[in-house]
């Protein structure tokens, strides 16, 4: 029995039932029993977190740190200052990665537009994070940033594009590049990122197609074969915005609320309950609508065919995405060693999450992930909640002890 079953929910079922309410205390018992997110961290039976070693600087030869789903940010939005504070202890070996959605609800719009002033912000915050870490930092392009999937939306993520690349030292800070696809790679010690712009994929509306290397779906794929195949002694980390498996709404999870109070989904305000005529919801959007953003749509499931059938030849350590807004270690199976779903950036935004036979570790809740890249081949995953909680899960995913 799931954790969270001794959440606030069953207890107002218990009192629901003290004071004669029967139907109310069924129907609450009932909606958190069978949509039960993870509002505690969950951790697979006989999964025990590794403890704390200490690790010195001078061991670690990289530190990638992951978040997704940033773009909710508020002025103080505290996993962006514990991410800051982490890049912040050892920048020259440190790369940031934002993991798409860097600004809802639509990307950056023209600046003679009202929504213009509010989105800039929402992305000024992580790179002003980003700059003040002193880190070098990548960010990812996701579904919000291309407008949603609308018209506008290849407009929109060329302009995140600049102000990124203005804004950030260097170059090329926004991958790939132009609204391509990719893959990208970034060669650093001890491990290639091989970046993708999964919604290049997805996008129903005008790409950069013909003009972007290395060309369509067949030639994207025959490049991503060669970069995993020519990667050597380097562990291989995939980065992009969807997750191939996930246990979160996204993939097929919902919880009390999407069947009490359907309408928080369009408004985070409009509590109104709907019994019965809320559980249609989510029962239409899985199995009627299949929407391109979800596991079950068409596109979305070509897409997750297409990349596991080439990573599954040359697996690499890490498929690392955002898209859903919570916590997930997962076991990849075929298409990597491990999955990771870091999309709680925004503390407005996180979702309910559940758990899978493929779960490790699941939290609902904010916060970024960091992967140390050790001598020796040696690689430390831990997932960092901002506050008091601080690591929350750690697991050596290659080698194990001390630094």
């Amino acid at each position: 029995m799931k954790n969270c079953l001794t959440d606030s929910y069953l207890k107002k079922a218990r009192t629901a039932r003290r004071y004669g309410l029967p139907a109310l205390a069924g129907l609450l018992y009932l909606l958190t029993v069978a949509n039960c997110s993870h509002t505690r961290p969950y951790y697979r039976p006989g999964e025990v977190s590794a403890p704390d070693t200490a690790i010195g600087a001078s061991a670690i030869r990289q530190r990638i740190l992951l978040i997704g789903d940033a773009g909710g940010a508020e002025t103080q939005e505290p996993s962006l200052a514990a991410l800051q504070t982490w890049a912040a202890e050892m920048p020259g070996k440190t790369v940031l990665i934002f993991l798409g959605d860097n600004i809802y609800p639509k990307g950056l719009p023209p600046e003679n537009v009202p929504q213009r002033a509010e989105a800039e912000r929402r992305l000024l915050r992580q790179l002003q994070a980003a700059k003040a870490s002193g880190a070098r930092s990548i960010f990812i392009p996701g579904n919000h940033d291309w407008a949603k999937g609308a018209p506008e939306g290849l407009d929109n993520l060329l302009r995140q594009e600049k102000l990124v690349n203005d804004f950030l030292p260097g170059e090329n800070n926004f991958l790939p590049p132009g609204g391509c696809p990719g893959p990208v790679a970034v060669d650093l010690e001890g491990v290639r990122i091989i970046i993708l712009d999964t919604h290049w994929w997805l996008h129903p509306n005008r790409k950069p197609f013909p003009g972007c290397p290395p060309g369509a779906e067949d030639a994207v794929l025959e490049e991503l074969k060669s970069l995993l195949n020519s990667a050597g002694e380097r562990e291989v980390l995939i980065a992009a915005h969807h997750p191939l498996v996930s246990h979160g709404p996204h993939g097929g999870f919902f919880t009390w609320k999407d069947h009490l109070f359907p309408l928080t989904n369009l408004k985070r305000w409009m509590w109104v309950p709907l019994p019965v005529i809320g559980s249609l919801y989510p029962l239409f959007r899985w199995n009627v609508v299949k929407h391109d953003q979800d596991l079950s749509g068409a596109r979305y499931r070509h897409l997750i065919q297409r990349i596991s059938e080439v990573s599954a030849a040359q697996r690499p350590l890490v498929y690392a995405a955002g898209h859903e807004h919570s916590l997930q270690v997962l076991d990849g199976e075929k298409a990597a060693s491990y999955v990771l779903v870091s999309g709680a950036g925004s503390q407005t935004k996180i979702t309910g999450v559940s758990d899978g036979e493929n779960t490790l570790f699941a939290h609902s809740h904010t916060g970024f992930m960091s992967l140390d890249f050790l001598a020796e081949g040696r690689v430390l995953l831990q997932v960092v909640e901002p506050g008091p909680n601080g690591v929350v899960f750690r697991k050596w995913l290659k080698g194990e002890g001390k630094g």
